[in-house]
């Protein structure tokens, strides 16, 4: 090839410098420094040309319960995906891809800060907040000129928990007065109605470049895919949960059609990823957030370029959930915080397969939280993953995917020196004080109070002590499942069975907190009030601050009518997580029953400085302005509620509207809101009953008589509806004997006082119609008798 030796021998060894450089550059270098190098940017950018890097827009799609292997482009083939298989043949997909933790919130909040649970201390769903201080996703790219914007399809991902630092506009929104049962996982929506909500966004936005995360939440629990996919995944065991990934696959294809009808699909970076997979019947666990094998935790990831640059490629190389903030701002040329403990993808999206991989760690406190049993930690490395728990694990992923056949005693060593790297993980990466979170110091008068009614016990933590060891949770599963069931019963509110099946979980294992707490709402839901506390109390002799049994009292004595105690209660949740509202709205009820405005309304702005945009808290300090007179900020207050975008149908807004009207004597629109009012809320008696006494007003004896007629079907026990609907007979000279028997009907259920002394009166008008003027006489005398103690 080369004649002549002298010009030979030189470029042999230019090429084996360069190849040298090549070699120290992509595997030298130091990680952090490497994954940062502009050189990596710039060789981006020759390959994306003419569009600028810099430029893109930017949609993070994360599918919640969405495991890899149960999707077509991952090899599974019982589900149909087509619009992903075209995400991932016109992107780049990588096959292995371990989120940090299997619960929603845990997970979303590594993705969105590039840091483990270890740093941002969000281990559960709920009860945790990001701290303001965390670096998110989000304020990087708004600092780099992106308008940033989210949408979320479940409560888990409410911006009450601060995943919403840096985003323009969040959308969550819910209204938790609509749901009989409250839990972070029921209160949801369907992911056609988060996309509605984020096309409208990207319309608005779309001249400017700008970031958008988007959450669909359709295949976590309840599997309820709608048609076509409800009827033909339906049977097979786990089918609709493939149902409800067919179903998500139907609405990236949309969002895909979407994005090419407005011209900016070729100009915008698509990352799709889950925070977390699904058991689905695996190591007996039917859902998520117990174990953390990979079933829970390998979920997809595929990047797709504008112009389906560097496509199609496939990343064997195991990353991180982490990695991707890292890799997004060093797509777009931002500078990575030091914070952030991932690393950028992006010289393994430039083809530098050979990188070592850092190992992938995931963790699940979900059994320690909940049940008292040991939390569970894991290192993924190279072919192998080790568990740490009570008693360990190791795998051989390669040989054993399904995680069946336990090696740690045959491969004994290899155990100890992953044991040893997960501890060295665990200190590199752990936030100072991050495993020291115990109850707060309370002074010694608020002690003796709160122990007095139950609300503390002996300040025992749940979580493990130094030296003590705690049930391993594959030794817990079927008692774990015995819980899943009694929670069930409790849904489908078939009380006795579910209180004979959590009693049986006591049975075996009396410190689980959470089936103590089950069973109190068991005995709450059935009015045995005097037991719920009992059991509530039991659940906070182990654990002090577990607010879900303090709430559960709390509620118990309020509906005893121990109001003093459940104020006491109420404040103490207060204490111990001054985010959570329900106790504000609680206490705003009890001093507004009281007749204390002024109490009631201070915790209602406390409530609103929490959540400014809330419709029940804002409509609720419209009803204590109308209690004062104080008309103007009344209605302000109230159609400032109703105004609210994405707002709920509110109770009890339109009937105080209306209150307001009459008070200013405009009759017609007093009307317009009691209909409304009825159309919102078609069991409340109130506005039929307001409506009957303003058309009584008006002589509209008819419309008077349909709407008292509705009230008593709506309330058959409430007597002023009977004592006007029998003045409404006599006034419009109907049959004056049932008219009688209305009145007296009324009287019989006890009504207030003046509605009583109305009550003789239209008795005695009645009767001397009728000519029985011993009658007449009989409930004049008692009209007036108590007119006479008015005054008392």
């Amino acid at each position: 090839m080369f004649k002549n030796k002298k010009i030979f021998i030189p470029a042999i060894a230019l090429l084996m410098l360069l190849a040298f450089f090549i070699y120290w550059f992509f595997f030298k270098i130091p990680t952090e420094k490497k994954f940062q190098a502009k050189g990596l940017t710039k060789t981006l950018q020759s390959l994306l040309a003419p569009l600028s890097i810099e430029e893109m827009n930017i949609v993070l799609f994360t599918i919640d319960t969405l495991r890899a292997d149960h999707l077509e482009c991952y090899g599974y083939t019982r589900v149909k995906t087509p619009h992903i298989n075209r995400l991932a043949n016109e992107g780049i997909l990588f096959q292995y891809h371990i989120a940090q933790t299997p619960l929603t919130l845990p997970s979303h909040s590594s993705i969105l800060t590039g840091t483990y649970p270890l740093f941002h201390g969000i281990r559960d769903n709920g009860g945790f907040y990001l701290d303001e201080n965390q670096i998110t996703l989000a304020e990087e790219l708004k600092n780099k000129g992106y308008s940033t914007s989210a949408f979320v399809a479940a409560f888990v991902l409410d911006s009450r928990w601060g995943l919403d630092q840096g985003f323009d506009y969040y959308y969550d929104n819910f209204d938790l007065t609509k749901y009989k049962k409250v839990s972070l996982d029921a209160v949801q929506r369907r992911g056609d109605e988060v996309l509605a909500e984020a096309y409208k966004w990207l319309e608005e936005n779309s001249h400017t470049k700008f970031f958008s995360w988007i959450h669909l939440y359709d295949p976590h629990t309840p599997y309820e895919p709608p048609e076509p996919y409800l009827n033909q995944y339906n049977d097979y065991r786990y089918g609709l949960y493939d149902g409800e990934i067919a179903y998500v696959d139907q609405l990236i294809g949309e969002f895909l059609s979407f994005m090419e009808e407005k011209n900016l699909l070729e100009k915008t970076l698509i990352i799709f990823t889950s925070d977390h997979g699904e058991s689905l019947g695996e190591h007996k666990e039917s859902a998520h957030g117990f174990f953390i094998y990979d079933a829970a935790v390998r979920v997809p990831l595929i990047i797709r370029f504008p112009e389906k640059k560097l496509s199609p490629l496939l990343v064997g190389n195991r990353v991180r959930g982490i990695d991707i903030m890292p890799t997004i701002l060093n797509l777009v040329g931002q500078e990575i915080p030091v914070s952030v403990q991932g690393e950028s993808l992006l010289p393994l999206i430039l083809g530098k397969e050979n990188i070592e991989e850092p190992g992938a760690y995931s963790e699940t406190y979900w059994p320690n939280y909940h049940y008292g049993w040991s939390e569970l930690k894991s290192l993924s490395k190279d072919r192998y993953k080790f568990i740490d728990a009570p008693k360990p694990e190791l795998y051989d992923l390669f040989e054993d995917p399904g995680e069946k056949n336990n090696l740690v005693n045959k491969k004994a060593s290899l155990g100890h020196q992953m044991k040893r790297e997960l501890d060295e993980l665990i200190e590199k990466y752990s936030a100072e004080g991050i495993e020291e979170k115990g109850p707060q110091t309370l002074d010694n008068d608020s002690l003796v109070k709160l122990q007095a009614l139950g609300y503390i016990g002996s300040f025992r933590s749940s979580s493990k002590k130094r030296g003590e060891k705690l049930a391993d949770p594959k030794d817990k599963i079927e008692l774990y499942n015995e819980i899943k069931l009694a929670q069930f019963l409790v849904a489908r509110e078939e009380m006795d069975e579910a209180e004979n099946k959590i009693k049986d979980v006591l049975n075996k294992d009396p410190s689980v907190l959470e089936a103590r707490y089950i069973l109190g709402n068991i005995y709450a839901k059935k009015n045995e009030y005097d037991k719920a506390i009992e059991e509530f109390k039991k659940a906070l002799a182990v654990e002090p601050e577990y607010n879900e049994a303090i709430f559960g009292i709390a509620t118990a004595y309020m509906r005893q009518g121990k109001i003093e105690e459940a104020i006491i209660g109420f404040k103490r949740i207060m204490e111990l997580d001054p985010k959570d509202t329900k106790p504000l709205l609680h206490l705003a009820d009890i001093y507004l029953d009281k007749g204390e405005l002024d109490e009631a309304m201070r915790y209602l702005k406390s409530g609103i400085e929490i959540i400014p945009e809330s419709p029940i808290f804002l409509s609720k300090l419209g009803a204590i302005y109308l209690k004062k007179t104080m008309y103007n900020k009344a209605e302000t207050e109230i159609k400032r509620a109703l105004s609210i975008e994405r707002s709920i149908p509110l109770s009890n807004a339109h009937f105080n509207l209306a209150l307001i009207h009459e008070a200013r004597g405009n009759y017609e629109q007093a009307i317009l809101e009691y209909e409304k009012e009825q159309e919102i809320s078609p069991y409340n008696h109130k506005p039929d009953f307001n409506l009957g006494l303003l058309f009584s007003r008006r002589k509209d004896f008819d419309r008077a008589y349909k709407e008292f007629k509705s009230c008593i079907e709506k309330k058959e026990d409430y007597a002023d509806a009977y004592i006007f609907l029998a003045k409404t007979y006599m006034d419009s000279q109907r049959d004056l004997n049932e008219a009688a028997e209305l009145a007296l009907k009324g009287l019989s259920l006890e009504p207030e006082k003046r509605s009583m002394i109305l009550g003789h009166f239209v008795l005695a008008d009645i009767y001397n119609r009728l000519g029985n003027y011993s009658q007449f006489q009989h409930h004049i005398d008692q009209a007036r008798r108590l007119q006479n103690t008015l005054s008392d």
